[in-house]
C-alpha cells in the first residue's frame, strides 16, 4: 500500500508533475511570505490585535520545530507527516509577520518611555531575528522534505530539482541545517516572548509589590 499522499495524475508533456506536494508547498510558502505586507492593527471594538496574534506563532513555531526534529530522527515520518508539518511551518511563518506588524502599530499607539520602551525595542529586535530564522527554517524544511522523497527514488521530473535534491549528500546537509535553524528558532521565540512579557509586566509587578509593602509596613518613619 503506497504512503504517497499526492494525487496520482499523468505528468505534463514536459514530464513534470506540477501537482506534486513539493511544488504546491513551495507555492504556498511564497503566498505565505506575501503576508509580510498585511497589517492588522485592531480586532473587535478597537482592541489591539498583537496580544491575540502572538499566540499563533507561540504555538506553531514549537510544533514545527518538534515535528522537524522528530522527522530528522525518524526520516520515515516525512512520508506520513511531511506535508502537514510543512503547512504548519508556513502558517507559523505568516503569523510572525502579522504579529510583528500589529506589534509595531501597538508600540506607536502606546508611545512608551523609559525601561518599557527599551524592552519593547529589544523585543522587536529579537522578533525580526526570529522572522529571518523561521523563513530559512521553513525553506529548509520544504527542501528537506523534497530531498527525502526525491533521493528516495521519486523524482519530480524537473531536472534541476531532481539533480540537486536527489543527492544523498545534499539531503544530509539539509537535515543538519534544519536542526541548527530549529534550535535557533527555539531560543529566539523564547527570548522574544520573555522580553515582551517583561515589557508588559515588570513595571506593573514592581508597582504592585511596592503597594503591598506600603500596605503591610506603612510609610517610612511611621509608628
Amino acid at each position: 500500500m503506497s504512503t504517497d499522499t499526492d494525487v496520482q495524475t499523468p505528468p505534463s508533456p514536459s514530464g513534470v508533475d506540477w501537482r506534486r506536494a513539493e511544488f504546491i508547498l513551495t507555492a504556498l510558502a511564497f503566498v505565505g511570505f506575501l503576508s509580510v505586507a498585511v497589517r492588522i492593527n485592531t480586532i473587535w471594538n478597537g482592541l489591539p490585535a498583537h496580544p491575540l496574534l502572538i499566540h499563533v506563532p507561540v504555538v506553531l513555531i514549537p510544533l514545527s520545530v518538534l515535528g522537524a526534529l522528530a522527522c530528522i530522527a525518524r526520516p520515515k515520518w516525512f512520508e506520513t507527516y511531511g506535508i502537514l508539518l510543512c503547512g504548519t511551518a508556513i502558517v507559523g511563518m505568516s503569523s510572525i509577520f502579522l504579529a510583528m506588524r500589529a506589534g509595531a502599530a501597538l508600540e506607536g499607539d502606546l508611545n512608551l518611555q523609559g525601561q518599557a520602551a527599551e524592552l519593547i525595542s529589544r523585543h522587536s529586535h529579537f522578533a525580526h531575528l526570529l522572522a529571518y530564522d523561521f523563513i530559512l527554517f521553513t525553506a529548509a524544511l520544504i527542501l528537506t522534505f523534497s530531498a527525502h522523497r526525491i533521493s528516495g527514488g521519486r523524482p519530480t521530473g524537473l531536472p534541476i530539482a531532481d539533480r540537486i535534491l536527489g543527492s544523498v549528500s545534499v539531503y544530509n546537509l539539509l537535515r543538519g541545517a534544519l536542526v541548527i535553524l530549529a534550535l535557533v528558532a527555539v531560543y529566539l521565540v523564547y527570548r522574544t516572548g520573555d522580553l515582551g512579557a517583561q515589557a508588559v509586566w515588570q513595571e506593573r509587578l514592581q508597582q504592585a509589590h511596592q503597594g503591598v509593602g506600603g500596605f503591610l509596613y506603612g510609610p517610612p518613619g511611621g509608628p
